[in-house]
């Protein structure tokens, strides 16, 4: 068994749990060999090795041959299990990073069901996630405003369509590179939407909240989150200040080794300042008045939005997602439509105006109209002309 996580490194609690309480990694898992290593899932996507392993199943490295090339791809397999509420919410994510496009929401893919599992296929990123990224140790603050602005971003689209991810961590946020011309630039790409809470009134929002099981990573959950409070959109910037602290100090604010340590550290005890920890005195006092305005305990007293909690930290607009295609090193090939909306379960897509892909994104540059004074003038200039005209015209007629 193993004493320390080995995603993260966090020391296994004396409870012997199962999964970690800061990654939510599994902690027992067996050495048996794994039967799905070489099959090929839902007729195109042949499995080539494990990535990972959670509490709701695997994530496989995949390939899919597309013409005479092939693609990489992320294939999540739901364990083996007949438990309703993670099938529900294996499904429900698939629903719902369907419906989202953005630069830093990663793509489905495909979905479906084969021989009692469930599965998921999504783009695959390289570079790992960015919790992997914080154990190889402290970043420099370009490139912490860089990745917290991409993070807001993905957030401030799905808050904008009514679903609050509640799960946001490290781990649950994946990078890669693009070449540009000041070099390799991370892209991020947030992931897991699996205990998001959808749109009020929807029925899949109904189904996963009436279990009333605390929903989240403990070391990475708002105050509100263990208490039965309503969740919204504030529970993911205070996430987000958590992951900016961690990315700019190597640590959270706390140090906890049970849910219950983790609760009332968030609930009661106030953050360690950010520029008290030794080699953190440099620091611009915007990022201590930031961070510490979005980690407030109650969500009235918190930053409003992801984008502001960014451009308070920046102290300017957060940086604009990328649009450049990310590099990975496959053979060229036409790429496939995705088919994950038709596969989905009938009745599992969003209802309808909750989220609609035509809508006016709130992230797009929009083209500014004439000053008002202008208009006038034309108007009134159109008037002097049309009145001219008139009496020219009598004038001449007489």
């Amino acid at each position: 068994m193993n004493s320390n996580c080995l995603r993260c490194g966090t020391p296994r609690p004396e409870n012997n749990a199962r999964f970690c309480q800061r990654c939510g990694a599994r902690l027992d898992a067996p050495a048996t060999t794994d039967p799905l290593l070489d099959s090929t899932l839902l007729g195109r996507y042949r499995v080539q090795r494990m990535l990972g392993e959670g509490s709701m199943g695997r994530v496989y490295l995949g390939e899919q041959k597309v013409g005479a090339g092939a693609r990489p791809v992320a294939i999540k397999v739901l364990s083996s299990s007949q438990d309703p509420y993670l099938i529900e919410r294996f499904r429900r994510e698939a629903a719902i990073v369907a419906a989202l496009e953005h630069p830093n929401i990663v793509k489905l893919y495909d979905y479906g069901e084969e021989n009692g599992r469930f599965i998921s296929v999504m783009e695959y990123l390289p570079a790992g996630s960015l919790g992997q990224l914080i154990g190889r140790g402290v970043m420099d603050n370009a490139r912490v405003e860089n990745i917290l602005g991409q993070i807001a971003r993905a957030l401030d689209e799905a808050h904008r369509r009514g679903i609050v991810h509640r799960d946001l961590k490290p781990e649950n946020v994946l990078l890669a590179t693009i070449a540009d011309g000041r070099g390799q630039q991370d892209v991020v790409k947030v992931v897991d939407f699996g205990i998001a809470r959808r749109p009020k009134g929807s029925a899949e929002e109904q189904t996963l909240t009436v279990t009333g099981a605390l929903m989240g990573t403990p070391a990475y959950m708002a105050p509100e989150q263990f208490t039965a409070e309503k969740v919204d959109g504030r529970a993911d910037v205070y996430a987000l200040a958590l992951i900016g602290y961690q990315m700019l100090t190597g640590r959270l604010p706390w140090r906890a080794n049970s849910v219950i340590e983790w609760a009332e550290a968030h609930r009661a005890q106030p953050p360690a300042p950010l520029r008290s920890l030794p080699g953190c005195e440099h620091f611009p006092q915007r990022y201590e008045d930031a961070i510490q305005r979005a980690l407030a305990k109650s969500p009235d007293a918190r930053t409003a939005s992801t984008l502001a909690f960014v451009e308070a930290l920046v102290g300017k607009e957060p940086p604009r997602a990328y649009s450049a295609t990310v590099e990975i090193a496959v053979p060229a090939a036409p790429i496939i439509p995705p088919s994950a909306p038709a596969d989905l379960p009938t009745g599992r897509l969003p209802p309808a105006g909750s989220f609609d892909p035509e809508a006016p994104s709130s992230l797009a540059p929009q083209t500014p109209g004439p000053p008002p004074w202008v208009v006038a003038a034309v108007v009134t200039v159109g008037l002097l002309c049309l009145a001219l005209g008139y009496w020219i015209t009598r004038g001449f007629v007489r």
